[in-house]
């Protein structure tokens, strides 16, 4: 591999990876596949997930993008990871729209009839 930007974000996707099996996780670097891409990490069917290691966070652009892959992918949600710089892997900022975070809520939470959680 000889460009540097994507040896950066091919070893932030490895690193993200293997802080997530650490946790506990059975997740891995999937394919790029151009037009279609459904992410960067697999492993969790509800998720795509969208990994940046770039210097300017561009917060809006990233989070359409995850958003982007989950409809290809067919998941429920999009997040983004984004590395935060001189920082360890597990100090990297996860984002996601309000509507994304909302569906995670109540995806995590059952509702009663008045459509109050009841955790």
């Amino acid at each position: 591999m000889s460009n540097p930007s994507k040896e950066k974000g091919t070893r932030f996707e490895s690193d993200i990876v293997k802080w997530l099996r650490a946790s506990g996780w059975d997740v891995w670097r999937m394919a790029q596949t151009g037009h279609e891409d459904q992410g960067d990490i697999g492993g969790l069917a509800d998720f795509a997930i969208e990994a940046r290691n770039r210097k300017k966070l561009e917060l809006a652009k990233n989070v359409d993008d995850a958003n982007d892959r989950a409809r290809c992918k067919g998941a429920k949600f999009g997040v983004t990871i984004m590395k935060r710089q001189n920082r360890p892997t597990e100090d990297a900022y996860v984002a996601m729209d309000l509507a994304t975070f909302g569906e995670i809520l109540l995806y995590l939470y059952e509702t009663d009839d008045s459509g109050f959680c009841a955790a």
